[in-house]
C-alpha cells in the first residue's frame, strides 16, 4: 500500500552530514585561499596616496577690506560649502590642468583601452563594449582620471581629503599634489579675477556718480539763486536764517540797554528828589567835574573845621566858607540834575533802538515765512547732493583699496594644504591575505551550502513520525493496561506508550517555535486521539513547556479525568469559575480540561475567548476532537491540525482529509497512521 510520508526536517541528521564532511570543507576553503593568494600575485597593486587640505580664510587682518573686517559670516564654512569645495576639487577644469601638467595622456597606465587585449578586441568586434576609437585619447584618460580619484570631507571638519590610486607609488603622489596645487592656484585666481572685475565696475560707478554729484551740486546752486537762497557759509543756514538771528541778538541788546540805562535814570531820580546821598550812584560818582568839586568842598569843610576851634560861627570869614560851601553843595546837584537829563536821554534812545530792532524783526520773520516753502526744497536738493557725495566717497575707498589688491601679488587663498602626498611603500589593492581570507569562507560557506542541498535532495535530511497502536503494549517489560477514560490515574501506562516509536517524533513536533494551539483530531472518531496527545503531551512538557489539553469533542477522552469533574461545557454555560474547569495530571506533567456537562446548543462565541485565555497563559493550548468535523474552526485558530488515522485508511482518503484540514484553516496539518499487531510499524505521512 502507497504511503504518506510526512517529512521533518532532521537537524542532526544535517549536522552529521556536515561533520562527516568538514575535512572536505576544510580542504575546499585552504584550497580557495592558497589559489587566490597566488592568483593576486599576478595582479598587478594599485597604490593610493592621498593629501589634505584645509579650508579656511587665509586674509590678514591688515589687509582685509574695511567692510570684512569683523564680519563673522566672511569666515564661515557650512555643510554646503564644503561640498561646494569637493566638487571644486573634482572639477574639469583642475583635471585637465593636472592632465597637462603631468602629460598623463602619453603615459600608457592612464590609456589601457589604447591597446585592448585580444579578448576585449573580439567582443568589439562582435559589438559588446565600447570601441575606443570612438572616444578621444583625452577623453579616455579623463575617464581613468576620474575612475582613481576620490574626494572626501574628513568627518565634520573643514578638512578634504584628496585620494588617487595608480599602479606607480611616485606617480600617484605627483598627481595628488597636482590636484591640490591647482586648487590653490585657482582659489587665488578666482580671488584675483574677482578683484579686477570689481575693480572696473568701481571705476564706471565713480565715473557715472561724478557726473551725478555734479548735477546735483548744480541744482542746488541754480535753486538759491533763482529764490535768493545765499548760503551765509555758516551751520545756520541761509541768508533770511542768518539775519533772523542778528536781528535777534541786536533787540536783545536793545533791550538790555534800555532797561540799564532805565534803571540807572531811576537811581539818580531817586536821589535827587529824596534828598539822598549823591554818592550811591555810579554815573555821579564816575564824573570828573563832581569829583573836583567835591574835592574843594572836601578841602572848605577842612578849612572850617580848623577855623572853628578858634573862630565862632558867626565871625565874618566863617561865614564866608559857609557860603562857599552851600554854593559847592548846590553847583555838585545841579551837575547830578544834568547826569539825570543825559541818562534819561540815553533811556529814551535805547527805547528807540528797541522799537526799531523789533520792526526790523517782524518784517524779517515775515519775509521767512514766506520762503519757507522754498527752503524745504533747497533742503531737498542738498541732502540729495550730499547723499550723492557720500556715496562716491564710498566708491572712492573701495576702489583705491581694490587697485591696491590688483596691483599686489598678496592674495591668499581659502585653503591650505596641510598634508601632502608622499609615495606611498604598501599597495593598497590587493590585500592579499583579508581576500584569501574572505575567499575561503565564501568556499566554506558554498561547499556547505551544496552539501546540505544533497541532504535535502537525497531526503536524508527528514525524519518521520510512526505510531504503534495500544494492543503492542503487551510486548512493553511494564504490564499491559487497557486504555480508559482513567489514564490520569494509572502512571505505568503511560510511559509505555511513551517508549513507542513515533511518539518522540510527535512530541518533537509539539515542541517546535511557531506553534501555540494545536488540534487533535480522529479521521472516523474510533482512533484513540486521547491516548496519542496524552503521550505526546507529556513528552513535550519534559522540555519545560506548559501544556494543556481541552477537549471539545462530543464523547469524552480518554485520560482527561473522570466523567463527573466539571469541564468545558460546565464554564461555556456559566456555571462554574474558570480555575475550577482546570485539572492537573500530575502522571503526564500536564493540565486538562474535560469536556464536563455539554449542552444541548452551548454558547459557543466564548469559546474563542477561553481559548484565547489560555494561550496567554500556557505555551501550548491542545485541543481535542473526536473527528475533523468536530472541530470548531470559526472559533479556534489552530496552528496544526494532527490527524490520527486507522491503518486500514486508504491513501486518497488520508489525502482528502488533509485537504480538508488546511481549507478549514489550519495552517499546517499532520497525518498519523499506526499499526495494529506491535512490529508491523508503518511510518507516519505528514504534509505541510
Amino acid at each position: 500500500m502507497e504511503q504518506v510520508r510526512e517529512a521533518e526536517l532532521d537537524v542532526a541528521a544535517l549536522g552529521s552530514a556536515l561533520l562527516r564532511k568538514l575535512w572536505l570543507l576544510i580542504v575546499l576553503a585552504l584550497l580557495a585561499a592558497i589559489v587566490t593568494y597566488v592568483a593576486l600575485g599576478f595582479v598587478r597593486p594599485l597604490y593610493t596616496a592621498d593629501t589634505r587640505i584645509l579650508i579656511e580664510d587665509r586674509e590678514s587682518p591688515l589687509t582685509k577690506p574695511r567692510d570684512a573686517t569683523g564680519n563673522p559670516s566672511s569666515t564661515d564654512y557650512d555643510a554646503s560649502a564644503i561640498a561646494s569645495q569637493v566638487e571644486v576639487l573634482r572639477s574639469r577644469e583642475i583635471a585637465s590642468a593636472v592632465i597637462d601638467k603631468l602629460d598623463l595622456t602619453h603615459r600608457p597606465e592612464f590609456d589601457p583601452n589604447a591597446r585592448p587585449s585580444a579578448l576585449k578586441s573580439f567582443l568589439i568586434s562582435i559589438g559588446i563594449g565600447k570601441n575606443p576609437a570612438e572616444s578621444s585619447v583625452r577623453d579616455r584618460v579623463m575617464d581613468t582620471y576620474y575612475s582613481r580619484l576620490s574626494v572626501y570631507p574628513v568627518n565634520t571638519s573643514r578638512v578634504l581629503a584628496a585620494e588617487f590610486e595608480g599602479s606607480n607609488p611616485q606617480l600617484a603622489a605627483d598627481v595628488v599634489n597636482a590636484i591640490a596645487d591647482e586648487f590653490v592656484s585657482q582659489q587665488q585666481k578666482s580671488k584675483q579675477d574677482a578683484t579686477v572685475a570689481a575693480t572696473q565696475w568701481l571705476q564706471q560707478e565713480i565715473e557715472s556718480l561724478r557726473g551725478k554729484v555734479q548735477q546735483a551740486e548744480q541744482k542746488v546752486s541754480d535753486y538759491r539763486a533763482s529764490h535768493g537762497l545765499f548760503d551765509v557759509g555758516t551751520q545756520n543756514g541761509d541768508l533770511q536764517t542768518q539775519q533772523l538771528n542778528d536781528l535777534n541778538a541786536e533787540l536783545a541788546r536793545a533791550k538790555a540797554d534800555h532797561a540799564q540805562a532805565e534803571s540807572r535814570a531811576q537811581l539818580i531820580r531817586s536821589v535827587l528828589s529824596g534828598g539822598g546821598s549823591l554818592d550811591s550812584a555810579e554815573e555821579v560818582l564816575n564824573s570828573p567835574l563832581i569829583q573836583r568839586l567835591r574835592e574843594r568842598e572836601v578841602a572848605l569843610r577842612g578849612q572850617i573845621a580848623d577855623l572853628s576851634t578858634t573862630l565862632l560861627p558867626a565871625h565874618p570869614q566863617m561865614r564866608s566858607l559857609n557860603s562857599q560851601l552851600q554854593g559847592l553843595e548846590r553847583q555838585i546837584r545841579q551837575e547830578a540834575q544834568k547826569i539825570l537829563q543825559s541818562m534819561e536821554a540815553a533811556s529814551r534812545i535805547s527805547a528807540a533802538r528797541e522799537q526799531s530792532a523789533q520792526a526790523t524783526l517782524n518784517q524779517a520773520k515775515a519775509a521767512s515765512a514766506s520762503s519757507d516753502d522754498q527752503s524745504i526744497e533747497l533742503r531737498a536738493l542738498e541732502r540729495e547732493a550730499a547723499a550723492q557725495r557720500d556715496l562716491l566717497q564710498t566708491l572712492l575707498g573701495r576702489y583705491r583699496e581694490a587697485v591696491a589688491r590688483t596691483d599686489t601679488t598678496y592674495l591668499p587663498a581659502d585653503a591650505r594644504i596641510i598634508s601632502r602626498a608622499v609615495a606611498p611603500q604598501k599597495p593598497s589593492f590587493p590585500k592579499k591575505t583579508m581576500m584569501s581570507i574572505l575567499a575561503a569562507v565564501v568556499m566554506l560557506l558554498l561547499a556547505g551550502a551544496i552539501l546540505l542541498l544533497r541532504e535535502f535532495t537525497s531526503g536524508r535530511a527528514f525524519r518521520y513520525v510512526d505510531f504503534a497502536p495500544a494492543p503492542a503494549l503487551t510486548a512493553a517489560p511494564e504490564p499491559a493496561v487497557t486504555p480508559s477514560r482513567e489514564l490520569v490515574a494509572v502512571t505505568p501506562a503511560a510511559p509505555t506508550l511513551d517508549d513507542r516509536p513515533g511518539t518522540g517524533e510527535l512530541a518533537d513536533v509539539l515542541a517546535e517555535d511557531g506553534l501555540r494551539t494545536v488540534v487533535f483530531a480522529g479521521a472516523d472518531g474510533s482512533e484513540r486521539v486521547g491516548e496519542i496527545a496524552v503521550a505526546s503531551a507529556r513528552l513535550a512538557a519534559l522540555r519545560q513547556l506548559r501544556i494543556i489539553l481541552v477537549d471539545v469533542g462530543l464523547h469524552p477522552q480518554s485520560g482527561l479525568g473522570s466523567a463527573d469533574q466539571p469541564g468545558l461545557g460546565d464554564l461555556l454555560s456559566g456555571e462554574v469559575a474558570f480555575g475550577d474547569v482546570i485539572h492537573r495530571n500530575e502522571a503526564a506533567g500536564i493540565d486538562v480540561m474535560p469536556m464536563g456537562a455539554m449542552q444541548k446548543d452551548p454558547p459557543m462565541q466564548r469559546l474563542s475567548l477561553v481559548v484565547g485565555a489560555l494561550s496567554h497563559s500556557y505555551d501550548r493550548v491542545i485541543v481535542l476532537a473526536d473527528t475533523l468535523a468536530d472541530w470548531p474552526n470559526s472559533h479556534i485558530k489552530a496552528d496544526l491540525v494532527v490527524l490520527v488515522c486507522n491503518p486500514e485508511l486508504d491513501m486518497d482518503r488520508r489525502l482528502d482529509l488533509h485537504e480538508k484540514a488546511l481549507e478549514l484553516g489550519a495552517r499546517n496539518a499532520l497525518i498519523v497512521r499506526y499499526t495494529s499487531r506491535d512490529g508491523a510499524r508503518e511510518s507516519a505521512s505528514a504534509a505541510a
